[in-house]
């Protein structure tokens, strides 16, 4: 899918990875270009530490997540042999999910796990963006694909998470008439995000700002 064609308006008021900017092919921008986010946001200091329908990922404290029936998303190769990529990757995906959980269905507020993985006030642009674009009933499904995650240590103690996402058998719903916007699969179903992930209070790792690359040709894959 190009979820830029469901609300481009949306999109360039605001370049956010994972927002309904590219979903199933079709779309022509396959361009290489990081994407900056709208919001120029400050590299917060990092704090002392600390699938299916209604899924639960492992781990004590983690999120529920209420995916509708179809909707899938998997990950793979999230995980490390270092305890700090080990929780940022984990967190990582957890707030992929949240994004994808918040577009699943018309909300009028933040969801819990999407306030909970995603701060400051890029957070809360990205949120009402999500909020704005549902009015309209767009919603996605389908299934979600994240692989090839890269690690990088940043400034004051922050991490940034990079991945690919495939999205090629992902696709925009009219959540009125649950029609569903099937395209053809093509090179700008291939994104890179870079998130930029901060400790929280309670010593998780959330996204203060990211990027995104659509029609990503490192992401593409057979």
């Amino acid at each position: 899918m190009t979820r830029s064609s469901l609300s481009i308006a949306v999109a360039s008021a605001m370049s956010a990875g994972l927002l309904l900017t590219a979903c199933g092919g079709g779309g022509s921008d396959t361009s290489d270009k990081i994407q900056p986010s709208a919001t120029a946001a400050t590299a917060p200091t990092a704090s002392a530490s600390a699938t299916p329908s209604a899924t639960q990922a492992a781990g004590r404290g983690a999120p529920t997540f209420d995916l509708p029936s179809d909707i899938t998303v998997d990950f793979k190769g999230f995980d490390s042999s270092d305890p700090e990529k080990k929780a940022a990757l984990t967190d990582a995906t957890y707030a992929a999910r949240a994004v994808i959980e918040f577009e699943a269905k018309v909300y009028t507020k933040e969801t819990p796990n999407f306030k909970r993985f995603w701060t400051g006030v890029h957070g809360a642009e990205f949120a009402d963006s999500i909020i704005s674009q549902a009015k309209d009933g767009a919603v996605v499904t389908g299934s979600f694909h994240y692989y090839s995650p890269v690690v990088k240590s940043i400034a004051t103690g922050n991490l940034s998470v990079q991945y690919c996402e495939d999205q090629r058998k992902a696709y925009s719903k009219d959540s009125k008439t649950g029609e569903v916007n099937v395209t053809t699969p093509s090179l700008s179903d291939f994104m890179a995000w870079n998130l930029l992930m901060t400790k929280g209070p309670t010593g998780e790792w959330q996204v203060f700002d990211h990027t995104w690359v659509q029609g990503a040709k490192q992401c593409q894959v057979a």
